[in-house]
This record gives C-alpha cells, structure tokens and sequence, in this order.
C-alpha cells in the first residue's frame, strides 16, 4: 500500500509578501546565483535557449516574408535609407510582435525551467515545453502586455520600458501559481513597484550586458541569455516563492521503482 505523505510549501517569498514589498533584493547576489546556475546548467539549459532563438528568427523571418515578399528589402532598407519605407517599419514592427506572441508558450517553458534551478532542481531539454500546457493565457497575457507596452511607447518611451518591468513576472505567476492572465499582470504590477528602483538597476546591468554580447560578434550570448532567465527565475522566488511539493515515502529504499522515483524528485516536473 501507498502510503506516501505529500505537502505542498513555497520556496521564498509568497505573493502576500511581494504585494506588501515584505522581501530582499540584493543586486550582487542575485547576479552571484544567477552566474552559478549558469554554469551548472549549462549543456542541459542551452540547448533550449538556443532552439528558441531558432524559432523566433524562423518566426520573424515568415512574418516579414508574408507581408513583403522579400525580406531582403530590409537589408536593401539599411544600406539605402531612403527605401526604408513606412511599410517597411510597420512589417518590422508587425514581425516582432508575431514572434514573441507565438513563441510565448516555449519562452514560458524556459523561464520555468530557470525557476526550478533558481530552486535546486534539475531540467532537461524536453522540459522547454513545459509552458504549452498554459498556452492560452500565456498569450494572452503577452498579447495585451505588448499592446499597452505599444501604446504606452507611442506616448512616452520610459513608460512601455516601466511596464515591460512591471509585467516581467505575469508569465511565472501563471505557470506556477496559477493566476488568471489580467490577475497575474496586475499582482507583477503592484509587487514590482514594491522595489521598482532594485529591480530597475538589475535589469539595467543585464541590458548592459547584452550590448557588450552583441558587440563581441554575439558570441557572449551564449552566456548572458541564460543568465538573464536564471536572473528572472531567482526575482521571481525571491518575491512570490516557488510552489513545490514534498513527498515522504515509507517505501524501502531497494524498490526499484522507488529508485526510479528517487531520481525523479530532483528533475524539474511544472
């Protein structure tokens, strides 16, 4: 007979906390853990981040196709300004807004697996679709954060910078938590504004650290994107804590299905 005993707990903060600013943020260690999970989970993490890149360009490389035709235009647009048309501009604009509403549920899946390092678990590749489970409300959630992030741009630059901010853990809250999408926007909202000048100078030094990759032929990528979601995943424990689950078992230890079991506890399973 089972008699297995499960209880479920939350690792860090909780969102009683984060709403209530009742939480630590250290740039310094936050970036010390982030740089240690990096380099742990490196050959098993990679893989995903980089099959993800793959299918934003494929994305942004169909959109643009399907409204000009030939995307070389925009490499024309570049060398000669004065062809960079507005529809040139509009089909940029249109082809990243596509790749990013449609990769959701995949980027979903990457953070999650950064937020079970950021908890000591382990992932594998396969676990990047882990987020099409919550494919509906992640996009939707993406859908409505880019268009206010649009308009909020069209009137002023530093407010679509505020909510990208402000609406960075949404997608966490909804995998792990559970929150309907307008709920989770809302609750990343009023937490992030709890320590918006930490949280601020965090993503500032990250962004620091992109242009740096990008000027390095793009080779530190490799490095800076994984930890950019690793930095993610350790805010989000930080402010609303990671749910997990405890199992206690009575089953001895020889069982081999309990040793399958016993492997299994400390892989990564949203």
């Amino acid at each position: 007979m089972n008699n297995d005993i499960e209880k479920d707990f939350n690792l860090g903060g909780s969102i009683n906390r984060a709403l209530s600013g009742d939480y630590e943020l250290k740039a310094t260690a936050v970036f010390q853990e982030a740089w240690k999970h990096t380099i742990n989970h490196f050959l098993s993490f990679s893989p995903a981040i980089v099959a993800l890149m793959f299918l934003q360009v494929a994305i942004f490389y169909i959109a643009l196709k399907l409204q000009l035709g030939d995307p070389a235009i925009i490499l024309d647009a570049v060398i000669d300004p004065d062809s960079f048309t507005p529809q040139v501009v509009d089909s940029i604009f249109i082809a990243n807004f596509s790749y990013e509403v449609v990769s959701a549920p995949i980027y979903a899946g990457i953070s999650l697996m950064a937020m079970s390092h950021a908890a000591g678990l382990r992932t594998k590749v396969r676990h990047m679709a882990k987020g099409l489970q919550f494919t509906v409300p992640v996009i939707l959630v993406t859908l409505f954060s880019l268009t206010l992030q649009g308009i909020a741009g069209m009137i002023l630059p530093f407010l679509s910078i505020y909510f990208s901010l402000a609406f960075s853990q949404s997608i966490l809250l909804i995998c792990d938590k559970k929150v309907p999408p307008m709920q989770s926007l809302l609750l990343s909202l009023r937490a992030v504004n709890k320590k918006i000048f930490v949280i601020a100078s965090i993503y500032l030094i990250v962004m620091l650290m992109f242009i740096v990759a990008a000027m390095m032929y793009g080779i530190g990528l490799i490095f800076v994107l994984p930890f950019f979601f690793h930095v993610k995943g350790i805010l989000y424990r930080e402010m609303f804590g990671i749910k997990m689950k405890l199992i206690a078992s009575d089953r001895p230890k020889n069982d081999d299905n309990n040793d399958d079991n016993n492997k299994n506890t400390q892989v990564f399973d949203a």
